[in-house]
């Protein structure tokens, strides 16, 4: 990762555009359609490249690298990625006995979106901690809750009422989630960089309650914000820019940010 001056060319992180034309999918036919994506387990190295406009300051990701062994009960930096483990934690109406969610699987670089998702993890109802029985309110470590909050959170846990996430069927299969001048409140994670917390004991130790990498940098406006999917359930883009973004300002008050990932199925680089 590098950092440069304001005098870099911004073409690199173009604003989002709405669109008119998108192929809408309710809840329903986005769960059928996220059902043909394979659930078997693997662990793909990946990159990241994207640039991050953010508090004046540009941010330049040139293939980052996740290629150490994941683990299925802690956080590892710069790990493949990570099928993910139950936390109870996160949702505290539900037992170790809930649908499998994965709750602390690896997400993305920037938003920190679910880096895949398919039947397992997209949708499922939360279960009473006491009676086992299944709850009408969605389980909030499923992918599909947290690409919604992530795209219509305000006021903390609450969604914006007047805006709604958007779902849309690409013709390569995959799918896209997002959101039009949506009025959001997120975190950027991995700003100024991704750093070694081997080295950084300072940080802190991770937790459920200290689930790094988080440096708490609060984005709170009207936002354009896309997530999208391959045929095979792997995020391929995010992006994010405030609504009237100006490449050109110097301003705290907007943000620009996309990123793309390169997936590498075989043998160890």
């Amino acid at each position: 990762m590098s950092k440069t001056k304001r005098l870099l060319p911004l073409l690199l992180i173009p604003l989002l555009l709405t669109s008119c034309e998108r192929d809408s999918l309710s809840l329903k036919e986005a769960r059928k359609v996220v059902s043909k994506y394979s659930t078997d387990t693997v662990y793909p190295y990946y990159k990241v490249f994207g640039k991050l406009d953010f508090n004046g300051d540009i941010i330049v990701v040139d293939g980052v690298e996740f290629w150490k062994e994941p683990s299925t009960d802690k956080f590892v930096p710069y790990a493949r990625y990570n099928e993910g483990f139950f936390n109870s934690v996160l949702d505290p109406r539900t037992s170790d006995f809930d649908i499998l969610v994965y709750g602390m699987a690896s997400r993305s670089y920037w938003l920190r979106a679910p880096l895949r998702i398919n039947s397992d993890n997209f949708f499922a109802y939360g279960k009473d901690k006491y009676t086992g029985e299944y709850t009408k309110a969605e389980n909030n470590t499923c992918a599909h809750y947290l690409l919604e909050h992530i795209i219509t959170s305000f006021a903390g846990e609450k969604t914006d009422p007047g805006k709604k996430m958007y779902i849309e069927k690409l013709g390569n299969g995959g799918i896209a989630f997002g959101g039009d001048a949506v009025h959001t409140i997120v975190k950027i994670d991995n700003y100024p960089c991704y750093p070694d917390y081997d080295s950084m004991p300072e940080l802190g130790t991770w937790s459920s309650k200290n689930p790094l990498p988080c440096y708490w940098n609060l984005v709170n406006g009207k936002v354009n914000i896309r997530f999208e999917y391959n045929k095979d359930g792997w995020l391929v883009s995010e992006s994010m820019s405030t609504v009237g973004y100006d490449p050109k300002a110097v301003s705290r008050y907007q943000v620009a940010l996309k990123a793309k990932y390169v997936y590498d199925f075989g043998p160890n680089p």
